[in-house]
């Protein structure tokens, strides 16, 4: 089955990790002509339309598909490496529950349960004709000498695409570039002075709460190592507790409005460098949510 992203994002990156992605705003409100990042409900609204086209597609193909469910709002904030929302901290933790959700999801949606009942031969067949062909692939070097990234050609996922985007390699190749370029500024951001006083502020702040740790990153990893065996409803209470003095500290001490300005700041600068590239991303973004408002109902 097609490894969609079913839970909160990663944090491959610190411009959705800190800040989250896309503003809210109200694009009724702007021409159809402006050239913009989306808004997160428009990321949502384009990913929902890409999987009624994978349906619809599958469908073409002979094959049953039910569309896998989007990440919601609050599950995309799991992965940061900060946050200040103390709410959110107080409700998801650090999003145990998006990740469980997501767990199941991959054990028992339909269309698991329908690939796991194929034979072989079935089974091969369904996935080219979902994913294309594995043997002849697109590929893209990222920023920054990270190494390259390739994808199969074909497939339903990227006839998805073209629709919604005009072309799946020519969006593959740029959303690669243009989502990955924090090589060329992470180890900058974490070494501005402006960024590890601030850290210092709030690993003293922890400390002074009876959790010291020196460093968000750390703190996470260590929460994912003592909740790993833990009972879920035992490991929910412990990940809140601690998520909100995490929050709590954050806020105090700025920590994550101070990195969401500077990560702005250094990403802004490091796409400067592909500047065509960017205007491309945001063209073909506004693109797909133009073609997103004819697939949905």
């Amino acid at each position: 089955m097609r490894k969609k992203a079913l839970v909160a994002a990663a944090m491959t990156a610190l411009v959705c990790s800190v800040a989250g992605c896309g503003a809210e705003t109200n694009r009724r409100t702007l021409p159809d002509a402006a050239v913009r990042d989306l808004t997160l409900r428009e990321e949502i609204e384009v990913e929902r339309a890409e999987e009624r086209l994978v349906k619809e597609c599958m469908e073409e193909k002979g094959f049953p598909y039910w569309e896998l469910p989007v990440p919601g709002a609050d599950e995309r904030r799991t992965g940061r490496y900060v946050t200040d929302d103390v709410e959110w901290a107080r409700k998801y933790g650090y999003g145990r529950v998006f990740e469980e959700r997501g767990e199941k999801i991959r054990r028992t949606h339909p269309t698991s349960a329908y690939q796991n009942r194929l034979g072989p031969k079935q089974r091969a067949a369904f996935t080219e004709a979902l994913d294309g062909d594995y043997h002849d692939r697109m590929s893209v070097e990222l920023p920054g000498g990270a190494g390259s990234v390739n994808a199969p050609r074909g497939g339903c996922v990227n006839e998805a695409r073209s629709k919604l985007y005009g072309d799946s390699e020519t969006w593959f190749v740029i959303r690669k570039t243009v989502e990955g370029v924090l090589p060329l500024y992470g180890q900058d951001l974490t070494e501005d002075v402006r960024f590890t006083k601030t850290v210092a502020k709030w690993a003293q702040c922890m400390k002074e709460a009876g959790r010291p740790f020196d460093d968000p990153g750390r703190l996470r990893r260590s929460r994912a190592a003592v909740t790993e065996n833990m009972p879920s409803v035992q490991a929910h209470e412990f990940d809140r507790e601690l998520a909100v003095l995490d929050a709590t500290c954050a806020k105090e001490t700025s920590l994550a409005e101070i990195t969401r300005t500077l990560e702005g700041s250094y990403r802004e600068k490091a796409l400067k460098r592909y500047e065509k590239e960017r205007d491309n991303y945001r063209k073909m973004r506004m693109h797909a949510l133009r073609k997103a408002e004819d697939v949905l109902p």
